[in-house]
């Protein structure tokens, strides 16, 4: 059987859109079609301001970009000391065979221990240039997005100054 949107949704509607709540998520939490949103939101009146909603967006991306930074130090900070530790010194304990407790410095840690060491640098500066590449790879998109506007921008002018010629030269 069809769902009817009654009243109680339209006060709904009304409240989550008064709260700024964007389309799809009253969509998600109403539990109805974000065309079905949309159509109500329209014969209620209640616009939905794709500028706040881009705004919202941007300044969440600006937050990803920079949390996605604090990473990528957090990273080269860690491979750094685990570089540093494949390179000190290193404590061995062990037993002897009569159960006593012995440990020993060596100049440099055995070759298991090494070879984790660096696999774990190796991770860890891999995970932070993809990290960096994310965010060179977005910028690249937000240029392109950026001269697709303007030269869109540029046609559009271009257009009304052809026009604004043709209607003189008729007038000449």
């Amino acid at each position: 059987m069809a769902r009817t949107f009654t009243t109680e949704d339209e006060q709904r509607l009304r409240q989550f859109h008064a709260d700024g709540v964007s389309r799809n998520e009253i969509a998600r939490r109403m539990e109805w079609s974000v065309g079905t949103i949309t159509n109500h939101a329209q014969r209620l009146g209640l616009p939905f301001d794709r500028e706040a909603v881009r705004a919202a967006t941007d300044a969440r991306q600006v937050d990803l970009k920079d949390r996605r930074q604090r990473i990528q130090e957090q990273l080269l900070d860690l491979a750094e000391r685990t570089i540093e530790r494949a390179q000190d010194r290193y404590l061995v304990h062990g037993w002897t065979h009569t159960g006593e407790s012995v440990a020993e410095w060596l100049q440099q840690p055995p070759a298991k221990e090494t070879k984790d060491l660096t696999l774990a640098a190796s991770s860890a500066l891999t995970s932070a240039l993809k990290l960096a590449q994310a965010d060179a790879e977005s910028g690249v998109q937000e240029a392109r997005s950026m001269l697709g506007d303007l030269g869109e921008a540029l046609t559009k002018v271009a257009r009304q100054m052809g026009e604004a010629d043709d209607s003189n030269r008729d007038n000449d």
